[in-house]
């Protein structure tokens, strides 16, 4: 199959994350912190639930539909600090974002409907929460925005950016993290750049990135987290790598992977599997490896500690096109 934007080809099956994590990683103190890894099984239409990297005390929540329970391709997901978690919820008339307390599905709302107006959502993808509880959505649609609102009532909706390449533009923002000034990050997708931006108008807007393969290069940005020293790391799609940078100069350039199903290896942009990124309170790397139907961890960015979890299928310790991830 031929790679291209998982946008443009495959719309219908486009995938993002999201993550809520924050730790030094320089360099990571690895640790038994982790309490729980929790991934949106895209195609596999539910949440799965683990707390190490061999997928003890494995659990999956969700079934394909519309209703209580039910998902229509899982992308995006985050945790807030009661560990409740937020899914995004992207096609097939399900454009909304849903809420539980856990993995039984306890609490279970819903907010958003289809569309391009108030309280609602063309193409949903990433979700994020600032330090308030507020809750922050990439819409991938035509929109080409970025919508905040206080809880799952859309209390104080209010949205930022348009279609385009320029300043206060977005062409597909999938990946969306907010750092802990509240600071909001996006990964640009089809402009392969990462922007950041202070507040919901867009102060200080800040663009890092061109087409390419290089330093300073990107091709097709996905997921996007910060840690808490403020460093960044972003999925760089089409070149299977991930990247880190320590701020929006670009300094401290460092990339790690390549394209492939081995050891140090991706595949985030194949059948239109995006990957998603998290730093785990260990200290340690999160990814999902969309493409190869797996979790990566690795130490560092030099690819220490390498481990993966997760085959393809349906059933326990595999995935169907793995999308977000969040780790606490």
């Amino acid at each position: 199959m031929m790679r291209s934007l998982a946008f443009s080809l495959c719309f219908a099956c486009t995938l993002v994350l999201g993550a809520c994590s924050s730790s030094s990683v320089s360099p990571p103190t690895p640790s038994s912190g982790v309490n729980q890894i929790v991934i949106s099984d895209a195609f596999n239409n539910r949440i799965v639930s683990f707390t190490d990297m061999n997928g003890s005390n494995w659990t999956t929540y969700g079934t394909a539909g519309h209703g209580v329970g039910q998902f229509q391709q899982t992308f995006g997901i985050a945790f807030d600090a009661t560990h409740r978690i937020y899914v995004v919820d992207f096609i097939g008339g399900a454009q909304r974002i849903d809420r539980f307390n856990d993995m039984t599905g306890a609490g279970w709302t819903t907010f958003g409907s289809p569309g391009n107006g108030v309280d609602q959502f063309g193409n949903p993808t990433g979700v994020a929460l600032d330090g308030t509880g507020r809750i922050y959505v990439s819409d991938a649609d035509a929109t080409q925005r970025i919508a905040r609102f206080d809880d799952m009532t859309g209390t104080n909706w209010t949205t930022f950016g348009a279609p385009g390449a320029g300043t206060n533009q977005f062409d597909n923002p999938f990946g969306i993290a907010i750092d802990g000034t509240g600071r909001i990050y996006i990964g640009d997708t089809a402009n392969n750049r990462i922007v950041r931006f202070d507040d919901m108008t867009g102060t200080n807007w800040t663009t890092y990135g061109t087409a390419g393969a290089g330093v300073g290069n990107f091709a097709e940005p996905t997921g996007i987290t910060v840690d808490s020293t403020g460093h960044i790391y972003i999925i760089d799609g089409m070149n299977d790598r991930i990247v880190r940078i320590n701020d929006m100069t670009g300094a401290g350039w460092v990339s790690f992977g390549s394209s492939g199903a081995g050891v140090n290896q991706f595949n985030f942009l194949l059948d239109c599997a995006v990957g998603g990124i998290a730093i785990g309170p260990d200290g340690r790397i999160y990814i999902v490896d969309g493409g190869n139907n797996r979790v990566v961890r690795i130490n560092d960015m030099t690819g220490a500690g390498w481990v993966s979890f997760g085959t393809m299928g349906h059933g326990t310790n595999q995935f169907d096109v793995p999308s977000g991830i969040a780790v606490r």
